[in-house]
């Protein structure tokens, strides 16, 4: 996807389809809060499992556990700093002033736990680990400061026996691990993915983030970076099979349809789906209007964290790159380098996608008090460490939403997607409000009605707590379609248009509530907002200057019966 942002030629129109909203809207749905479990040291990856449990991994003490939700009981499944279960894992412990970053990480589960037949479970059941497991060069950190601390990670596979992990597989290992940018998301694709050769080659998928190992930065200042390097694993997101599809040696992992893959020689780019990554520490399978699609939020650096959709073969541009192809970065040095001209760069870079959405853009003019700025705390990046996906609801308006998880805010970011799901709407949704920050993960009920979100240990009063947030207002009929992607014809009248002070909206049908009116500016602002469960009610826009507004409405499924231009005199 290619955005040029030649703002000079646009009109107001082409100005409101490209721009976002920075300022995000509170939540006014109701939820009830309880802590499900709490001392977890931190709970890296939450997955919701069989039985209405949580598979829970612990980054810093390496444990893996199952938590019973209605009791918050939990069941120790694996520790892997003492190889509890006999499997030979080949974890080495770390020294305090050693620890990497992220430490046991992603964590996924077969399909076939979830099936309500014994034979189905027992024939593959397989839960699949990833973790940093030693470090590579004991000189390297942080004795040698700044030219990068050098680990190794590796993704495992064990049996589920219903009370503990057994049996470890390793499926990969020697892959870089840092003490920064480990990234170490782990999930199964949503279907089984078939190639021509059929037979064990088709399976499902695993897909992996791996980061840039913090490379231009703090203890990784000097380290290279590799992230477009083709042939190494660094930067990317791995696609692995998960269970051997009968090739020889390493090649057993590696599915055939990679696109990078070479039969002859198995190397780092037979492992490679996407390149170009700087930290995407967030990734989720999604499907909008019958297609599934691999979603990412990635952690950039001063400016421009992104939501991506994840496609094979794709390159995002880290590090001459950030963001949009928008030049906000020209003369301004994003990871090991200065970025002379961003958009020269995305014309450059085979194959090169930009993000359907960043939080958030600095403009050019902003870049330079960046630059200078020292404390990351002061960027405008959110830091987004996990993200989520809720597709058709019962929740007005919140059918085909992502969730991402900041590790700066004391809430999660809403994100409606638009109507094909290859884009955000712009407008973003504070939800979740108020329990702290650090927030590292969050996934959700099948049922999409109650929320599971995960914060570091230490920061507050949740802090290493998992707590759960219950819609507890009304639901929509089971038999409504939100987002069937059609706008309601001559069914609202708006008027006075132009409009003095008060525009009144009003449906000539009855429409599912509540109705939800957002008044954007020229530049695709929301300057106003007003919900309502009336069929008519009125905006007031007396505050706002004369010019080109746009009004879009929504119905209480999240579906839009009105999109039109509106005049302020």
């Amino acid at each position: 996807m290619k955005r040029l942002f030649l703002l000079g030629l646009l009109t107001p129109i082409s100005l409101f389809s490209l721009a976002q909203v920075t300022v995000p809207l509170n939540q006014n749905e109701p939820f009830a809060k309880r802590t499900v479990a709490s001392g977890f040291n931190s709970a890296w990856e939450m997955v919701y499992g069989p039985n209405d449990s949580l598979f829970v991994t612990e980054n810093k003490d390496y444990l893996i556990q199952r938590v019973d939700i209605a009791t918050g009981v939990k069941t120790l499944l694996l520790d892997v700093k003492t190889q509890a279960t006999g499997a030979s894992i080949g974890y080495s412990s770390f020294a305090s002033n050693r620890f990497p970053q992220g430490g046991l990480m992603g964590i996924a589960l077969h399909p076939n736990l979830y099936s309500t037949d014994p034979a189905v479970r027992n024939a593959k059941p397989w839960v699949y680990v990833a973790f940093v497991y030693r470090l590579r060069d004991a000189n390297s950190c942080p004795n040698n400061t700044q030219n990068g601390c050098f680990y190794n990670t590796k993704i495992m596979r064990f049996n589920y026996t219903g009370n503990s992990l057994t049996g470890g597989i390793t499926i990969i290992d020697n892959m870089p691990g840092s003490s920064d940018h480990n990234s170490g998301r782990l999930v199964i694709g949503p279907t089984i993915e078939t190639l021509p050769a059929g037979g064990s080659h088709n399976q499902y998928r695993l897909y992996y983030t791996i980061g840039d190992m913090g490379a231009g930065q703090y203890l990784n200042t000097n380290r290279a970076q590799n992230s477009l390097t083709q042939n190494s694993l660094e930067g990317k997101v791995l696609r692995l099979n998960t269970e051997t599809d009968g090739d020889s040696n390493g090649d057993a992992w590696v599915p055939n349809d990679n696109p990078f893959y070479n039969a002859s020689t198995i190397s780092a780019e037979d492992y490679v789906f996407t390149l170009g990554h700087r930290n995407a520490q967030g990734l989720v399978w999604g499907k909008v209007n019958g297609v599934d699609r691999l979603y990412s939020s990635e952690q950039m650096n001063r400016s421009d964290d992104e939501i991506n959709i994840i496609a094979k073969g794709r390159n995002y541009g880290w590090d001459r790159v950030s963001g949009y192809c928008d030049g906000n970065l020209n003369g301004y040095r994003a990871g090991t380098v200065v970025i002379n001209n961003e958009v020269t760069n995305c014309n450059n870079i085979t194959n090169n996608t930009e993000p359907i959405y960043t939080m958030f853009t600095t403009p050019a003019s902003g870049m330079a008090a960046l630059q200078s700025q020292n404390d990351n705390g002061q960027w405008p990046t959110i830091a987004c460490s996990s993200i989520g996906f809720l597709g058709k609801s019962r929740i007005a308006g919140w059918s085909n939403s992502l969730f991402v998880t900041p590790l700066k805010k004391d809430f999660v970011y809403r994100l409606k997607l638009n109507e094909a799901g290859d884009g955000v709407e712009p407008v973003i949704y504070q939800v979740f409000t108020g329990d702290g920050g650090r927030i590292r993960n969050i996934t959700m009920s099948p049922n999409g009605r109650k929320f599971y979100v995960a914060r570091d240990a230490g920061t507050g009063t949740y802090g290493g707590a998992i707590r759960e947030y219950t819609y507890t207002g009304e639901l929509l009929a089971l038999n409504d379609k939100p987002n069937d992607g059609t706008i309601a014809q001559d069914n609202i009248d708006i008027f006075p248009n132009p409009v003095t002070n008060i525009l009144t909206v009003k449906g000539k049908k009855e429409f599912q509530k509540p109705l939800l009116a957002q008044l954007y500016d020229a530049t695709g602002s929301v300057v106003e907002t007003k919900s309502s469960f009336q069929n008519t009610f009125t905006l007031d826009v007396s505050r706002q200057k004369s010019g080109i507004y746009f009004l879009k409405l929504y119905n209480g499924n999240g579906q839009l019966v009105e999109s039109t231009k509106v005049i302020k005199q």
